[in-house]
Formats: C-alpha cells, structure tokens, sequence
C-alpha cells in the first residue's frame, strides 16, 4: 500500500512540475495590422468604386429619361404616358435589380477575403504554437474573452511579424 502512495505522490509530483505554456493574441489587432487583411480592404474599395461608377452612370441615363418624361408628359396621350410610365417603372426596376446584385457580389467577395484570412491566421499561430511548444494561445478581441494577460503572454505582435513577414514573401 505504502509503494502505492508513493508512486501516485510520484506522478502527481512530476505532473505539478509540468508546465502548461500559453499565450493570447488580439484577434482584432493582428486582423487590423496584417499587411494581407488592409490588401483585401483595398481591394474590395476599388471593387466597390467600379460598381458604384457603373450604377451611378446607369442612375444618371435613368434620371435623365425621367425628366425628359415630365417635360413631354402633358403633351402626351394618355396611352403614350402610361407607356412611358411602364418602361420608366421597368427600368427603375433594372437598376435596383443590378444595385442588389453589385452588393451581394461585394458581401460574398467580402466573406471569401475573411474566409481566406482566417484560415491563414488559424495556420499560422498553429504553426506558431508548435514551434515555440505553446500549449494553448487564446484568441481575444477588445475587451473579450481573455480578462487579464501578463503582456510577456501577449503574442500579437510576435505572430503579426510571422504573418506579414510570410505575406510579403508570397507577394
């Protein structure tokens, strides 16, 4: 009984030696900071100024058959107003159809550009954590999940180097 004792004091001893090494990163800082996050922002900007250009020239076509429109009306039949309200109607209908879409392409582009990010920051403090044998690093945003953290645990920067560091060499 006594040997008993003794080797699980044995393990319990050696367990309490081993130390459980963990760090956080400000999810929200490292995704601000990463040279590749401010690309896809630039990107989706200009994606975002193309459209808009387009549909502000479709919008300006469309205004100006709309005053055109109000300046004939009162000369018009009643068929022929009715007729021109129609095709007004149908391509006010267009546009808001193509500004529907051009935001929808803009959203999904968007979420693959976030996708795409993550998926590399996850692979990178994986990567990360094994190379300096972390046993955990936590994600925080702001004033999120981690409540205190000795700054000597903070990875952030560390992992934003890696990552900018890896981004400028796939460039």
């Amino acid at each position: 009984m006594k040997k008993v004792v003794i080797v699980f004091a044995s393990v319990l001893l050696f367990a309490s030696c081993t130390q459980t090494k963990i760090g956080y990163v400000d999810v929200e800082e490292l995704m601000k900071e990463y040279d590749a996050t401010k690309d896809v922002e630039a990107s989706l900007k200009v994606d975002q100024e193309k459209m808009g250009k387009s549909l502000d020239s479709l919008n300006a076509a469309f205004q100006g058959k709309v005053e055109a429109y109000y300046k004939k009306a009162q000369r018009m039949s009643a068929k022929s107003r009715q007729e021109s309200e129609d095709a007004l109607k149908q391509e006010q209908g267009v546009i808001q159809q193509a500004q529907s879409q051009a935001q929808q392409i803009l959203q999904q582009k968007s979420q693959v550009g976030i996708d795409d990010l993550t998926k590399t920051v996850d692979s990178v403090v994986a990567a990360y954590a094994t190379t300096n044998k972390y046993n955990m690093i936590l994600g925080t945003s702001g004033n999120g999940t981690v409540m205190y953290g000795d700054d000597a645990m903070n990875l952030t920067e560390a992992i934003l180097d890696v990552l900018n560091t890896s981004y400028e060499e796939k460039k």
